[in-house]
């Protein structure tokens, strides 16, 4: 049998012992063409924010380990690169916003090399966000919101975020970054490290500030936060606080509405105490009101309510003369406009079913998943879906135009944003925004056709 005469070299050149092995230079370590040693710039190195820690790791990819690092060239102020063995981080908080270039190189084991030339720009924190400045403050989830302010009642605590605007274009989220305060002060009430701020216990107007490096929100003016004693007294503004407070009860309940339904809903409806006539004649008559998550793809907060009338029907247990509140929940956006735009009959006009109570209850049935409305009652203390098949909702505008003094449509007040919340309906949004701040259905309007 004929001998491989290469078959000692490659014995050696797998024990990686020094001899020249079928082109592949291994020799005190330096090239070796099957695995060649390879090293780019992180990319992390091109979204390198002025004020904000940096921590880069150049990972060379082939080569033998361990690697050795160098650099030549210069970082951004505040900044630098870790040298030698198991270097490669570079890290530091760039206190600037000038361009710097670098060549970082490594050496792997056996003195191969490789090296990468970057150049590093830290965007500077003057960037222009919604209120003007590089720095915003908003409270995601809100009771009211108007043009001049968020509205909430004394001594309430309220959720702020803090949002920074690079010359980028991209932003940062510095709540739990930024220095928290507010004015005027020890009136105003507190703001936490985390941006969680109490209002005051007197009735007043504050500002509350969120700074970073030397930047102040909203040009350094803060953003205003009303808190108010007490919402006007009115029939209107009544039916509205009372929606409010049959919402919260009913959501403390152990066998209520599913969160996980009330995060799906585009819109709410709460008639509370409706008065049913007699048992089996039918013939029932409430007024409440009608709120709908904001934006035209309702993906907003919950926003200001419109007045709706609730007649006809003969539902269920009810007794003769009781009073009975009524929760509903919309589950698509063409129930809300029908409602807003003419009177709907439902079980005829929109689909409707008994809504599933409990925490724990499953809604994914064929009848919840084609209902556009599910219903729920409340009477005596006893909670439960219900049926309202033949019962007709319609916006109340003889209602809306004294709540809010002036001509408004429902679709207006509602889907448009025309008018601000009233300062009543602060109990009815702070739950809804509370329990429910996002929408989680997968597309609303496609569901129910």
């Amino acid at each position: 049998m004929k001998k491989n005469p290469f078959r000692p070299l490659k014995l050696l050149c797998l024990l990686g012992l020094p001899v020249v092995c079928l082109g592949q230079t291994v020799a005190g370590g330096g090239r070796n063409d099957s695995n060649p040693l390879n090293v780019y710039a992180p990319p992390c190195v091109t979204q390198v924010k002025q004020h904000i820690a940096v921590s880069c790791q150049i990972t060379p990819t082939g080569g033998v380990q361990p690697y050795n690092y160098a650099f030549t060239g210069e970082f951004p102020d505040g900044m630098s690169m870790s040298t030698g063995m198991g270097g490669g981080l570079i890290n530091g908080t760039p206190t600037g916003s000038t361009s710097a270039q670098a060549t970082a190189t490594v050496t792997d084991a056996r003195g191969g090399t490789a090296s990468t030339s970057f150049t590093i720009t830290p965007a500077s924190l003057t960037g222009a966000g919604p209120c003007g400045s590089a720095i915003c403050v908003t409270a995601p989830v809100y009771a009211i919101k108007t043009k001049e302010s968020y509205v909430l009642k004394p001594a309430s605590p309220l959720q702020m975020a803090a949002t920074g605007y690079w010359s980028d274009g991209t932003t940062l989220d510095l709540t739990h970054m930024a220095t928290w305060a507010c004015t005027p002060s020890p009136a105003c009430g507190s703001v936490s490290p985390q941006g969680l701020y109490t209002a005051g216990s007197s009735a007043s107007t504050y500002q509350v500030m969120a700074t970073f490096n030397g930047v102040t929100n909203d040009g350094g003016k803060g953003t205003a936060v009303t808190a108010v004693a007490t919402a006007p007294s009115s029939k209107e503004n009544n039916r509205v606080a009372n929606s409010g407070v049959v919402m919260k009860e009913v959501l403390q309940l152990k066998s209520g509405i599913p969160e996980s339904l009330l995060q799906k809903a585009e819109c709410v409806v709460v008639i509370p105490s409706t008065l049913k006539f007699a048992i089996g004649v039918g013939g029932s008559y409430g007024r409440g009101v009608m709120t709908c998550r904001g934006g035209p793809d309702f993906k907003g907060p919950w926003g200001a309510p419109s007045m709706i009338a609730l007649g006809g029907g003969s539902f269920g247990f009810q007794g003769g003369g009781q009073a009975t509140d009524f929760v509903l929940l919309l589950m698509n956006d063409r129930a809300a406009s029908s409602i807003l735009t003419s009177k709907v009959k439902l079980g005829a006009n929109a689909s409707a079913a008994a809504g599933p109570i409990g925490r724990e209850s499953s809604a994914a049935t064929d009848a919840f998943l084609r209902a556009k409305i599910l219903s729920y009652s409340r009477a005596r203390g006893l909670f439960a879906g219900v049926s309202l098949e033949g019962t007709t909702l319609r916006a109340d505008n003889r209602a809306n135009r004294k709540l809010y003094g002036k001509d408004v449509s429902a679709k207006a007040i509602v889907l448009e944003g025309g008018v601000s919340p009233p300062l009543s309906a602060l109990e009815l949004l702070s739950i809804l925004n509370s329990k429910a701040p996002s929408n989680k259905s997968a597309g609303g309007s496609a569901q129910g056709e």
